[in-house]
């Protein structure tokens, strides 16, 4: 299991690949790290902050 930094982690290791411009990636990637769709969107506003 990936703790709450790993996921924040690997969000933003995504997100700085463009990652997160492909169709339903959020969804796909919350369904593979086990969180909600709210969870990973929590993180990118984390991120962009």
């Amino acid at each position: 299991n990936m703790s709450r930094e790993d996921k924040q982690r690997a969000v933003r290791l995504l997100d700085e690949r463009g990652a997160f411009t492909l169709r339903r990636a959020v969804e796909d990637l919350a369904d593979a790290m086990g969180v909600s769709r709210i969870t990973v969107y929590n993180y990118l506003n984390a991120i962009h902050r």
